[in-house]
């Protein structure tokens, strides 16, 4: 602060009579950090949550433009169980290439949120 602005400081203060405060004082203080507390933990909360949808857009918007730019067409095969016992049925769906790209997705999927909980991480502590 400047010396000139120190005096008027003074000045302003000078005036100014003690007061005792009211007896309900810290209860009243306390009420307004408690609201505060429960404010910025549910900010919080929405924040954490809209991360984690803006992450999931983004894995699927990386899945799709790597879809796009490689060429791959999904084609879901016809899945019928058989009237029978399902553990007759053919499971040759393993082996097709719509099974590999599923277990692609799901690999991508896993590194990403893996990335997205060490970002959340780092961002935190610097937080705290």
């Amino acid at each position: 602060m400047i010396p000139n602005e120190k005096d008027k400081m003074r000045e302003l203060f000078s005036g100014m009579r003690d007061e005792p405060l009211p007896l309900n004082f810290n209860e009243r203080v306390m009420s307004k950090v408690r609201r505060e507390a429960v404010r910025r933990e549910k900010r919080n909360k929405w924040l954490e949550i809209s991360g984690y949808v803006s992450g999931a857009v983004a894995m699927v918007a990386v899945c799709v433009f790597i879809f796009y730019q490689m060429g791959i067409s999904i084609e879901f095969p016809a899945f019928e169980l058989p009237a029978g016992s399902f553990f007759r049925s053919d499971f040759s769906i393993f082996k097709s290439q719509s099974f590999a790209l599923s277990i692609f997705v799901g690999i991508l999927a896993l590194f990403l949120l893996i990335i997205d909980s060490s970002i959340r991480r780092h961002i935190e502590s610097k937080h705290k």
